[in-house]
């Protein structure tokens, strides 16, 4: 009986970790089965290495097969504890299969998963089924994955799922090192940032430690201001962002479309700094705010209380009006464009150098009547009144001539005229979450040694 109790979990390894102690067994006996010799350890079975405690309701040793299946198992080491109702060993290649009600706790997280193999040679813990991380900070469940202990890595794939205090994310896919905060999502990609009030919808999203995002293909960002009263959509094919402590900036590329529910713009790339809270749009931008048109190489959009307060645009930017009553399409271009804005409403328009306008006039009933063509070498200002055209300044070598009432002058149209409300941005759908919310609903029953365990702790918690 002891010569078969001390060898019953020897394998072919020579370490110290293989000198096994039996502290208690029902009964041992040796029998055969399907033509193979195996021990077994029946009745409260206790199992004790240098490394490792495990209890069981019973044990058997395969010898041909050097595997081990070990049933109702609690194993307890120096870093973790481990519940299943199966365990798998292969004594050889250390490689170890748990079945059934799977938990693992270590003193970062807990984890629930029903099929879960560990290649102790890779350090390399392998979910076949779906899984749950459970810590301080939040959940993680996913249909499977795969944990790099040595690398405190991890990939996770079929609808993964990440909620903790300060964010939500979702995707196909996620490779994470969460101890350094390192994500990588991939695949019908959602994220909800909690303390920027920032939403992300993608094909694909990074996100580091250093307050760097990248998110890519069909990006989507909505952000909703710190008074909640406006909200920003952003919709590009790349957008990356770089936060600090205490300053932040967005880059978004190839096919911009901004809408707020102040503004509207597209270009080819955007930047913002909130610093500044300035956007500056390049590569052939266009900038919508209410009935005014802006167009030119560079557009930078300075906003205060969430209101645009400034717009300047260079080189040879065009501003095209629309007259609310009438409908005329007032027009001015110049080297240089600044716009000027109070509480959100256009003020003025000034151009700087070589400027040129056009802009159509009405008579005391407020219809049309003609209108002013304009040419100044110098600066011109162009002042309006709730919104619409009041009168104009011009300065150094002013030309100009008026045009009367007809037909073939409604349309007249400066060289580098652009009018293009086809193009102007509508107020994006949306993007919601496509999995349902993470519940404390668990994956299975707790096993009967798992819940032992709990009501164990729960007591000592109580006499402390």
């Amino acid at each position: 009986m002891l010569s078969l109790l001390g060898i019953f979990f020897s394998a072919q390894r020579t370490d110290a970790q293989n000198r096994v102690f039996i502290d208690q067994a029902g009964s041992a006996e040796g029998v055969i089965i399907d033509g193979q010799s195996v021990q077994k350890l029946l009745d409260d079975v206790v199992i004790r290495t240098a490394d490792m405690r495990m209890e069981a309701d019973s044990a058997y040793r395969f010898i041909n097969d050097n595997m081990i299946h070990a049933f109702n198992i609690q194993i307890e080491t120096e870093g973790e504890i481990i519940w299943a109702d199966t365990l798998y060993y292969d004594t050889i290649t250390d490689f170890s299969q748990f079945r059934g009600r799977v938990v693992v706790q270590s003193d970062k997280n807990t984890v629930f998963s029903q099929i879960v193999d560990y290649i102790a040679i890779l350090e390399m813990v392998i979910f076949r089924s779906p899984v749950r991380f459970e810590d301080n900070r939040g959940t993680l469940i996913a249909e499977s994955g795969i944990y790099y202990q040595a690398l405190d890595s991890a990939v996770f794939r079929g609808d993964v799922q990440l909620a903790d205090s300060t964010q939500y994310l979702e995707s196909d896919s996620l490779f994470m090192n969460r101890g350094d905060d390192l994500y990588e999502l991939f695949g019908r990609v959602y994220a909800d940032d909690f303390e920027e009030k920032v939403t992300f919808s993608g094909d694909y999203l990074y996100a580091d430690s250093a307050g760097y995002k990248l998110l890519e293909g069909n990006a989507w960002l909505m952000e909703v201001s710190e008074s909640e009263a406006d909200t920003t959509h952003i919709l590009a094919e790349k957008i990356e962002i770089q936060e600090t402590d205490t300053t932040s900036s967005m880059d978004a590329f190839e096919d911009v479309r901004i809408w707020s529910n102040k503004f509207a713009a597209i270009a080819d790339t955007a930047n913002y700094k909130d610093d500044e809270d300035k956007f500056i749009l390049r590569s052939s931008p266009i900038l919508w705010q209410d009935n005014m048109q802006l167009t030119g190489p560079i557009i930078e959009a300075t906003f205060e209380n969430d209101d645009i307060s400034f717009l300047r645009s260079f080189t040879r930017p065009i501003a095209v009006q629309e007259d609310s009553l009438t409908g005329r399409l007032n027009q001015m271009t110049g080297d240089t464009l600044h716009a000027y804005f109070d509480a959100g409403e256009l003020e003025r328009l000034m151009v700087f150098d070589n400027s040129e306008i056009i802009f159509h006039l009405k008579n005391d009933d407020e219809e049309p009547d003609g209108l002013m063509e304009l040419i100044a070498v110098g600066a011109s200002t162009m002042f309006f009144n709730n919104g619409d055209f009041e009168h104009f300044k011009a300065e150094k070598n002013i030309d100009g001539s008026h045009l009367p009432e007809k037909p073939e002058n409604i349309g007249r149209r400066l060289s580098n005229f652009q009018w293009n409300p086809d193009q102007k941005p509508g107020r994006p759908s949306i993007r919601n979450t496509r999995l349902p919310a993470i519940t404390d609903e668990p994956l299975f029953e707790w096993p009967e040694r798992y819940i032992r365990y709990l009501q164990i702790q729960l007591e000592n918690e109580e006499q402390e």
